[in-house]
């Protein structure tokens, strides 16, 4: 069965040369569906079949400078978008704010990818971080149709510094999965994937949990060699 593996590459490459580069190395069949969030500012320069966007605005155009909105994604052809992200929430996102990105991006026909996980700690158990997770979706998925909606779990103490093939803290694939099938069933949403920390070594753990449909890696989607192994396996 197909999953859907989704490479955020956060504020990397430097250079349209390198992330032209970058995403031409990807191999173009493989065994999982994969999806390149490159930088805003490269996304009319990239070549891909299928274009994500690592985060939008909430209005369509106005006085708001610096944002990016959906209606201009969607004329790039993005068909993703991430938005929810803990590096984001850090900064001051709330899931108010979440909720809309994922409406104005469901009205273009555009797929959120709703992440959520912020706030859960390595010590806390199964039923702590549902707790967690049932708050954070009340709200960013309140008066959205789920089914359309894309989370990825992404508990935020596994998320690695920038090295691809970090392994110290990392969630197990059974924990993993007892988060998605708590998802799915508590909120009805389309798929649910696991990111934080994801490599080449551990995705078959992720992927092969029935509950899971794909991944969200960030520092392995910056190497080919990982990325197209992790789609592959």
């Amino acid at each position: 069965m197909k999953k859907l593996i989704v490479a955020n590459w956060k504020l990397n490459p430097p250079t349209l040369k390198e992330a032209k580069k970058l995403a031409a190395a990807i191999v173009r069949k493989s065994k999982h569906v994969s999806v390149v969030c490159p930088p805003a500012g490269f996304l009319s320069g990239i070549s891909f079949p299928r274009l994500g966007a690592q985060d939008c605005f909430w209005e369509n155009r106005g006085a708001y400078t610096g944002q990016v909105s959906p209606v201009q994604l969607k004329s790039l052809k993005v068909k993703y978008c991430i938005v929810g992200h803990s590096e984001k929430r850090l900064l001051g996102e709330t899931d108010e704010m979440v909720n809309a990105k994922a409406r104005a991006l469901l009205e273009q026909g555009i797929t959120p990818v709703l992440c959520v996980g912020f706030g859960t700690k390595v010590e806390q158990d199964d039923l702590e971080v549902t707790d967690i997770l049932k708050t954070q979706l009340e709200m960013d998925l309140k008066g959205l149709d789920a089914s359309k909606v894309i989370v990825a779990y992404e508990p935020v103490w596994a998320i690695s510094n920038g090295d691809p093939l970090a392994t110290s803290k990392v969630a197990s694939p059974e924990h993993a999965e007892k988060m998605a099938i708590f998802i799915k069933h508590r909120f009805g949403v389309g798929k649910v994937l696991y990111g934080g920390s994801v490599n080449p070594y551990n995705a078959k753990g992720y992927l092969d949990q029935p509950n899971i449909d794909g991944l969200l890696p960030g520092g392995a989607s910056l190497i080919p060699k990982y990325f197209n192994q992790i789609i592959n396996l």
